[in-house]
């Protein structure tokens, strides 16, 4: 039976109405009693989920020396709470790997967060190995669905093919590597690189998976204020 692992939310969350998107890291957000500007931290393209008319999740957020007061925390999708906070992503892969909750990486442990990686730049996470060796892992936050079908990355990402190469060499050296896709949001059955999007990503991906690189999907559900695993082995499918 698959073990679910879950982080509570803090309390709080106030809803809202999303009016427009100004930019990548903005949205405009009716509540109540105001129209404020609220900090979105995921700078994809989200087409379909941060439109104007859906109802908006915040958190509430006292810092004086910001210009947002809220961070957008999910957004309701055809009755889905799609998670937009792309920290959550990897406050949930940690959670589930100190839980044991992820078959990929059964009886892996939590070394570092962010580590160094040998040449140059940081991973997500290095882990310990069951069998005593350690292992860098990159989480990619995935919110795009076509049908019942996630798709990354939802626009171009020269950082995100940087991951991927880096990982490669990783694994080339003998370092185990690993790249964990977790889709905030429950509502599909599959995973597939976005070829139409970024096909040199998609060719990477596929490639990087010849060297030895484990690559890996997960999908998450919100149900405010408690945000889970759902699936901790989504099908994938790179060859397309």
């Amino acid at each position: 039976m698959e073990r679910l692992h879950s982080i509570t939310h803090a309390d709080g969350l106030v809803s809202g109405t999303i009016v427009e998107r100004p930019n990548r890291f903005v949205v405009r957000v009716q509540f109540d009693a105001a129209l404020e500007r609220v900090y979105l931290a995921d700078p994809g393209e989200l087409e379909g989920i941060v439109e104007p008319g859906r109802d908006i999740l915040c958190l509430p957020v006292e810092d004086p020396d910001r210009v947002t007061d809220y961070d957008a925390i999910s957004v309701q999708v055809n009755g889905v709470h799609v998670s937009v906070r792309t920290a959550l992503a990897n406050d949930l892969f940690e959670s589930a790997i100190r839980g044991d909750a992820i078959p990929a990486f059964h009886e892996y442990k939590i070394r570092q967060r962010e580590p160094s990686l040998p040449e140059h730049g940081r991973a997500d996470f290095l882990l310990d190995t069951p069998a005593g060796e350690t292992a860098f892992v990159e989480i990619k936050s995935c919110t795009c669905v076509d049908g019942r079908t996630a798709k990354f990355p939802d626009r171009q990402t020269e950082r995100g093919r940087r991951h991927l190469r880096s990982l490669e060499t990783l694994s080339e050296t003998g370092i185990e590597a690993h790249v964990v896709f977790v889709i905030q949001r429950p509502d599909v059955d599959d995973f597939v690189p976005y070829r139409e999007v970024d096909p040199e990503f998609a060719d990477l991906l596929r490639r990087i998976r010849g060297t030895g690189v484990g690559i890996h999907a997960i999908t998450t559900l919100f149900d405010p204020p408690q945000y889970r695993l759902a699936n901790a082995s989504l099908p994938m499918r790179l060859n397309e």
